[in-house]
């Protein structure tokens, strides 16, 4: 027993050392921290200038922040007041000429400030009196209120270099807008992912929102042929089966500047079969139709969502020309035949370099060319690229055909193509949806004819599909 307890007594007497050795720890870890950082000291958030924005309608106040920063051990009361002399010297100092703001358009609400220990923020206040406010600010935009902190106890030191400001006062409208205004780049599906996904558009403030502000969305086909019209673009309205809005009107909850309001992207509304996809370049035009408070904003009240719904390219690699029936090589001008125009250029994922027709005297229409794709691919659009550069007045091609095969036997008619003019130089069309390893591309018109031929070019030939 008298063992048990001197063992108990040890037990305690240990106890009470890690605990005492445990505080001198973090004692001297605090005295350290101490020795490490510097005295507190507190000056202006902003100094030497601050736009201030004040809002038609909106009776918030301006807050000019001090901030004390250091160990946080010290106390503070400041306060600040108009010094003509703050902008005697900002004027001089930085070339400006503004202007003291007459006292009737402005009360300082909040002139003084006590900081306990443990603040770092507070506010001074501004209040404005819009109505003489707006009246001198449409004689000049220059007016401005020069301030000066005082440190009003010599517990704290000041920073000096943190003691005057100018805030320039500036009327803003009250708006609501869209995050992304006008030809915004969206989401880019495949054929092969998600049938159905959310879209999420972000709407917000530009002054901050005290109350559940109420909005209402609509889609706008005008949009769309308004920006077609003035860009000379062509692209097309997501049709109404390709996504769902759940609801129109949506809020921006109180204390927040943004939300999102969101919409169905229902992928299966353009692929209509196995053998017909509607590729494209699709736009759902939305706008802000109303607010329940101030105003939208005029220049980003709407937003062009641009769904890219496009096939990917197929890689030329492995690709070869089995068949063609004319070339630049087989010119009889030596230094023309020996070029480098061979057909092999049209699927070298170049488009720098170029196929050549025979060119001093050509041989006649219609001219083609078999691709071996190496293994059967489903196919949904193909073209070619005319030269570019300074090789940009080459080309020629302006219609013809493309077949397909599986075993370069038996043909299929594929789809006619023609070129929009010779100056156009990234051609592609659409195909119906098949399955083949083998394509002949086929040219049977061109713009300027010769000797019954062409003497043509063509950069690269593509294919998309999967």
């Amino acid at each position: 027993m008298v063992t048990l307890k001197n063992n108990m007594i040890m037990r305690k007497n240990i106890y009470w050392l890690l605990l005492a050795t445990l505080t001198l720890f973090i004692s001297a870890c605090d005295n350290d921290r101490d020795n490490y950082m510097v005295d507190d000291s507190i000056g202006l958030l902003n100094p030497n200038y601050v736009n201030a924005d004040v809002y038609t309608g909106m009776s918030d106040p301006f807050q000019l922040f001090a901030i004390k920063s250091g160990k946080g051990n010290k106390s503070a009361q400041v306060s600040i007041s108009v010094d003509e002399a703050v902008l005697e010297n900002y004027n001089a100092t930085n070339g400006t000429s503004y202007i003291l703001l007459p006292s009737n358009c402005y009360s300082i609400t909040v002139n003084s400030l006590n900081f306990d220990d443990s603040d770092y923020r507070k506010a001074f206040e501004i209040t404005w009196n819009q109505t003489e406010l707006s009246s001198v600010l449409g004689l000049s935009s220059e007016y401005v209120i020069p301030l000066q902190m005082e440190v009003d106890n010599a517990s704290i030191k000041p920073d000096e270099t943190r003691l005057v400001t100018v805030v320039k006062p500036q009327i803003k409208q009250p708006y609501i807008a869209m995050e992304n205004k006008g030809l915004y780049t969206g989401i880019m599906p495949t054929t092969t992912d998600l049938d159905e996904r959310d879209i999420y558009m972000k709407v917000e403030t530009n002054y901050f929102n005290r109350s559940e502000l109420t909005y209402e969305i609509e889609v706008d086909q005008k949009l769309l042929t308004d920006y077609n019209t003035a860009n000379g673009t062509n692209y097309k309205l997501l049709p109404e089966t390709a996504y769902q809005l759940s609801q129109t009107t949506w809020t921006i909850p109180a204390n927040m500047n943004s939300a999102y309001f969101k919409l169905l992207f229902k992928k299966k509304a353009l692929m209509l079969d196995e053998t017909s996809i509607l590729f494209g370049d699709y736009v759902l035009p939305i706008r802000i139709a109303s607010v329940s408070s101030h105003e939208i904003d005029p220049v980003a009240s709407s937003i062009l969502y641009m769904i890219s719904f496009q096939p990917d390219k197929i890689d030329k690699t492995g690709w070869s020309v089995i068949d063609y029936n004319t070339s630049s090589k087989e010119d009889e001008i030596a230094y023309i035949a020996a070029l480098d125009w061979g057909p092999e250029k049209l699927i070298d994922n170049n488009n720098a370099t170029f196929w050549g027709s025979k060119w001093t005297t050509p041989k006649p229409l219609p001219y083609y060319f078999v691709f071996d794709m190496g293994k059967e691919h489903k196919l949904f659009k193909m073209g070619f690229e005319n030269p570019i550069g300074a090789d940009a007045w080459r080309g020629d091609a302006k219609a013809g055909y493309i077949e397909y095969s599986s075993d370069n036997q038996t043909w299929t008619h594929l789809v006619d193509w023609t070129t929009p003019n010779r100056t156009t130089r990234s051609i592609s069309f659409g195909v119906n949806i098949v399955t083949a390893r083998y394509i002949k591309f086929v040219i049977d018109e061109v713009y300027t004819p010769y000797l019954g031929g062409s003497q043509m070019n063509i950069a690269e030939f593509n294919v998309w599909g999967e």
